[in-house]
């Protein structure tokens, strides 16, 4: 039998749960009448010659003896009580016979109360053993039931996400309940895929883990994708129902995070792969900032390609009725250790309204600062007010307040790549502090500021590694922005980088690794407009530049600095770096092409005529490395690389023939090749190249219809078709009869299939949805919401 103790449920919650147990217990339709001026009633239902009317007291604190006194209360509201045929009592305090026979003596005079009408925690616990349905849709129950939790994690539910479920079972109470959370299920059920979008804190991650939890209570496997889709494939069961869970999934603040390791195309072949499963037993669900999806999809062809598969479950502040604002609100203080009398005062005082119907709520901000600031009701008032009038700033409080060893942890994470770095490395750079203040410094952060995991992010690294990355995006915009405006930090931390790949970051963020960053103007010398928007993101207007303009200006402050760390960085030899590694400091960086056209073009623009000739003595010597002709850099960044150079015109023809060789032996999907041909132009290569790029062609033409004969995405099929023909017909060879071969099986395929293939979901259900409320303020129910506050 369950043993609950209700402990994760707030007064409202329990309400709900006994509305729902009795509805199945009576088999009749149970009315709910809120919190707050009931009368005394908060459930009613018929029943034969009357009504029953059932109240619900949830004590956390005060036990049997708080309930003795709200009863002996509720006694004498009904002395002159008409027409009641039953009078149920349902309670979260454990109860005795005695202590019910007495709670039955103090009502029955007034009230027709049966000593079985009074059910305490073991009654309650016994409605849900009898009614099964009912605790599987109440997963803020089940979250705090460690018995529920341990038989999830050793049967294997959760794979490999255990400290996700730590992290949902701690939020799970916090969740209110909106309409979103209805149309993500029935966007999953329907279209297996869905992507939650919406603004920073807006409350995207916790909505797709309560869905997980819906998932996983139904025995379905949740699979957590930290860092790379390719732990999606590597997790694939194909026996067993599994639901994947990708958060952020195209980077915390800008698609640059994810650009280098072609995780576009990953995506786009796993959501496929969800989508043909066979027997509907896999689901995705992916979570991102609306703007970062947006820009994604103004860069990525495969994205927007696959955009057309994902269904969007938008979730807005403004979707947000005032009563679930409130009731947020609501959580966030009824779980919090503000003073009981505070409580009480602020459910007097409705200083709340002010909170609730701020243009700058934010259950982050509710949640950050409710954690922090609740030693009083004059503190967390103000904090709110603070955070709320200068959200940007919600952080300072916290961050002032650091050690010097703590603010130089956070300074070093915010260069590196959000899915953070082993702590060998982070230790690496702040060897200069006791070793003593630097594990108390991470004591101090985590859980605020950064997370501390234990799990394998690369089957590479040894099990037991702890990863350590910043907590969430608002972190890193804080932290960003900081060094924006305290141009001394700027210059301290770039004299400091150690790693190739906090350049790469920094540069990213402050949107110099595009071509004319100097200007902001394109040249109409580029000789490939498709491929910046699509490999160097170069026709937006970054969506991290924008909000980091700050970061430029203090990196092109320094750019002395910046132009020798680049040389530094970039010319350190494998063997070097893993001698480096040896000694306790960084991991080798493979000197790859998205690499150096990252940094050019920083370097061409703002590094003067020595790094000007640095950039063409590195593509030079690129191409000699043949270590790379057999294994070596995904086609992506040599396409970057190739883009680049032609842009900016560093190399003489025989390097650009070189960089071209070595770019299409490595093309291996269509689109890759379109963007080839937007960035050269056939007639200036040399006969021999351009029989081997035909060659190469020809090549992908036949690898592209072995794919595909075995698919039964029939239009994706002939629509695939039709690109190689036309990538062939610019290399000015014929694939006719490859071409014939792929239709012809593919209208076999359809002819043999008895089944209906899958359709791309309608444009009706991509509408953004609200939660179902009224949106004008109902000032009445708020305040009866928050007066249960007083109950404490």
């Amino acid at each position: 039998m369950p043993d609950y103790d209700f402990s994760s449920l707030s007064p409202v919650d329990f309400e709900a749960l006994v509305a729902e147990l009795l509805n199945a217990e009576l088999g009749v339709h149970v009315e709910s009448f809120g919190p707050g001026r009931d009368k005394g009633v908060d459930l009613r239902c018929a029943v034969a010659g009357g009504s029953a009317v059932i109240q619900c007291k949830h004590f956390l604190r005060g036990g049997r003896a708080a309930l003795r006194r709200a009863v002996k209360k509720e006694a004498a509201k009904w002395k002159t009580a008409t027409g009641i045929r039953r009078y149920i009592l349902a309670t979260s305090v454990s109860m005795t016979v005695e202590s019910k026979e007495e709670l039955v003596r103090l009502l029955s005079p007034v009230l027709p109360t049966a000593h079985a009408d009074v059910l305490g925690l073991e009654d309650l616990n016994a409605l849900l053993a009898r009614h099964p349905q009912v605790e599987l849709g109440q997963f803020k129950l089940w979250t705090a039931s460690a018995a529920v939790l341990s038989r999830i994690v050793h049967a294997g539910l959760w794979n490999r996400t255990e400290e996700l479920l730590e992290s949902v079972e701690k939020r799970a109470k916090y969740y209110v309940g909106t309409q979103h959370f209805n149309r993500v299920m029935r966007i999953l059920e329907a279209d297996r895929v869905c992507v939650v979008t919406g603004p920073p804190g807006v409350g995207k991650s916790i909505l797709a883990e309560m869905a997980l939890l819906a998932h996983g209570q139904k025995q379905w496997q949740v699979v957590q994708i930290s860092a790379d889709v390719k732990e999606g494939f590597d997790a694939w069961n194909h026996e067993i129902p599994q639901i994947f869970y990708y958060d952020d999934f195209l980077g915390q603040t800008d698609l640059a995070e994810t650009t280098g390791k072609n995780e576009d195309h990953r995506i786009a072949q796993f959501v496929e792969k969800v989508r043909r499963a066979d027997a509907g037993n896999k689901r995705f669900i992916l979570t991102t900032r609306e703007q970062v999806f947006r820009d994604a999809t103004e860069r990525s062809d495969r994205i927007r390609r696959s955009g057309e598969f994902l269904t969007r479950a938008e979730v807005q502040i403004e979707h947000y009725s005032p009563y679930v604002k409130a009731h947020i609100f609501y959580n966030h203080l009824y779980f919090s250790d503000l003073p009981a009398g505070d409580k009480k005062l602020l459910a007097g005082g409705k200083d709340y309204f002010a909170v609730i119907g701020h243009p700058n709520y934010s259950p982050r901000i509710l949640e950050q600062v409710v954690r922090h600031r609740s030693q009083s009701l004059d503190v967390l008032m103000s904090g709110l007010k603070e955070a709320l009038d200068h959200p940007e700033e919600l952080w300072a409080g916290s961050y002032h307040h650091l050690s010097p060893v703590g603010r130089g942890i956070l300074s070093v994470l915010v260069t590196y790549p959000p899915e953070g770095i082993e702590e060998k490395t982070l230790w690496a750079h702040l060897r200069g502090f006791e070793p003593y203040a630097y594990q108390q410094a991470l004591k101090v952060l985590e859980g605020t500021w950064i997370t501390i995991s234990t799990r394998n992010r690369q089957t590479s690294k040894p099990r037991g590694t702890h990863v350590i990355a910043l907590a969430n995006p608002s972190c890193r915009d804080y932290l960003l922005h900081r060094l924006g405006v305290s141009r001394g930090e700027a210059e301290v931390l770039l004299s400091g980088l150690q790693d190739i790949r906090q350049l790469l970051m920094l540069l990213r963020y402050s949107g110099l690794d595009l071509p004319g960053c100097r200007d902001g103007k394109r040249s109409t010398r580029m000789p490939a407009q498709l491929m910046f928007r699509r490999v160097l993101r170069g026709d937006h207007v970054a969506a991290g530049a924008a909000r980091h303009e700050g970061l430029k200006e203090a990196v092109i402050d320094n750019v002395d600095t910046v132009v020798e760390k680049v040389k530094l960085l970039f010319d350190l030899s494998v063997e070097e770096r893993k001698a480096a590694a040896g000694r306790g400091g960084f991991r080798p960086f493979d000197r790859s092409p998205a690499t150096l056209a990252t940094v050019m073009p920083f370097m061409v623009e703002f590094g003067g005529p020595e790094a000007v000739e640095w950039c063409a003595r590195a593509v030079a010597a690129m191409i000699d490395a043949r270590r790379w002709r057999s294994a070596g850099p995904e086609p992506e960044g040599c396409l970057a690389l190739l883009a680049a150079t032609q842009h900016y015109r560093l190399v003489a023809p025989d390097v650009v023939n070189g960089l071209v060789d070595l770019t299409v032996s490595r093309i291996y999907d269509p689109a890759d090749m379109e963007l080839f041909f937007e960035t050269v132009e056939l007639g200036e290569l040399s006969p021999e190249l351009r029989e081997t790029v035909r060659d190469e062609v020809v090549r992908l033409a036949e690898a592209e219809a072995d794919h595909w004969r075995s698919e039964y995405d029939f239009e994706a099929a002939r629509n695939a078709a039709d690109v190689v023909e036309s990538i062939a017909r610019r290399a000015g060879v014929s694939v006719d009869s490859v071409l014939d071969d792929w239709r012809e099986s593919v209208d076999q395929n359809e002819a043999d299939f008895d089944e209906e293939p899958l359709q791309a979901p309608s444009p009706s259900r991509r509408s953004a949805e609200g939660d179902g409320g009224d949106k004008a303020l109902d000032m009445q129910r708020v305040v009866d919401l928050f007066s249960t506050l007083a109950d404490e």
